[in-house]
């Protein structure tokens, strides 16, 4: 998994030589498009419990051996400080504090932003090219839980709702060419506060006991933070409406036969307009492809995945080891931050 981790950071470097790319679409900074031919798969699927099962077996040694990796570490103490680093360090999905909390009826508590690993290819799509879904290239630290229905900082939602649910929806029985969200980063904002020079960067990691980074990431992040305005990430409002309407297909009213499908389709239609905005001619919306004079207004760059990546063997005795399709089994020293309904938005969150 080490190996697999430093072959994850050479490709990262390698999709983006120029840092300026970060900055490249204000309302996704820091992405860029990743082109697959693949074919959607049904939940049902076996290939799709193949991948759930080697996913969960190796989860925890990729998050060890990004906490382990000196860039990863780096950039794991930037976005989650040394509490959420120790999380990783032992297996766990990092939080970060980001708060407080007062109300006339609860006690002051502490506001917490949870992270998942989220695929960049998703795990419902069968790659042509052999991609190995479970491999940390294709695995990314997004922020991804908000407790209730305000999504607006929630990447991972915006992502799904934007491009990727647009495109599986009633995609073709065959393979067809796909877009995915590329975060140029392993971490998803990668920083939670703006920094504005290189030497104030440099200070901050001295500060939490880090090593420094290489110039072309340090590069990288003034230019998130630049694409930014220096505040933290927020997806854009004009998306709120599909972001919270992706959360929304995972709320317990739609679970039901008939219901799911019905909110899948109505988010479709809702997020073809903007995910044509970005996507470039031939891709397919809603099971149709853009014409071969469209152009989209965003202007968001096309990278190749690359492919072929070798499978990663979890270490032995490791949480989901030997795993089919079963669900990873949770360490028992999970915080009480985790309680029932974040821990099922957590599983549904990732879910595609």
């Amino acid at each position: 998994m080490v190996q697999a981790v430093e072959q994850m950071f050479k490709e990262l470097e390698g999709l983006a030589p120029d840092p300026n790319l970060v900055g490249a679409c204000s309302d996704l900074p820091g992405v860029v498009l990743g082109r697959v031919q693949g074919k959607v798969l049904d939940h049902q699927d076996p290939r799709y419990a193949e991948a759930v099962g080697r996913y969960q077996a190796v989860h925890d040694d990729y998050l060890k051996a990004l906490a382990m990796h000196p860039i990863g570490r780096a950039l794991a103490l930037l976005a989650f400080g040394p509490e959420g680093l120790a999380l990783m360090e032992t297996g766990r999905t990092p939080n970060a504090t980001t708060g407080t909390r007062e109300s006339a009826s609860r006690p002051l508590r502490s506001v917490r932003q949870s992270y998942n690993c989220h695929h960049v290819i998703p795990k419902s799509v069968d790659v042509a090219s052999g991609q190995n879904v479970n491999h940390p290239n294709n695995l990314v630290l997004a922020k991804t839980m908000r407790r209730g229905r305000d999504q607006s900082g929630n990447p991972h939602h915006f992502w799904h709702s934007l491009l990727l649910h647009p495109q599986l929806h009633q995609a073709p029985d065959r393979e067809i060419p796909l877009y995915v969200v590329r975060p140029l980063f392993p971490i998803y904002p990668p920083i939670g506060q703006g920094i504005r020079t290189a030497e104030e960067l440099r200070q901050k990691l001295r500060a939490l006991g880090a090593e420094p980074l290489p110039e072309l990431w340090e590069k990288r992040l003034l230019a998130f933070s630049a694409a930014t305005r220096h505040r933290p990430y927020q997806v854009p409002r004009r998306y709120h409406e599909i972001t919270e309407g992706f959360g929304d297909l995972f709320k317990s009213e739609n679970q039901v036969t008939g219901a799911r499908e019905g909110a899948g389709a109505a988010l479709a239609l809702k997020a073809a307009r903007f995910a044509a905005e970005f996507l470039p001619a031939g891709a397919y919306v809603n099971g149709v492809p853009l014409p071969p004079d469209h152009r989209p207004a965003k202007a968001l760059p096309v990278v190749e995945i690359a492919s072929h990546l070798d499978a990663v063997a979890p270490s032995p005795g490791s949480p989901g080891e030997a795993q089919t399709g079963t669900r990873r089994r949770r360490s028992p020293q999970v915080k009480p931050v985790m309680r029932a309904a974040a821990s099922r938005q957590t599983k549904s969150s990732n879910r595609p």
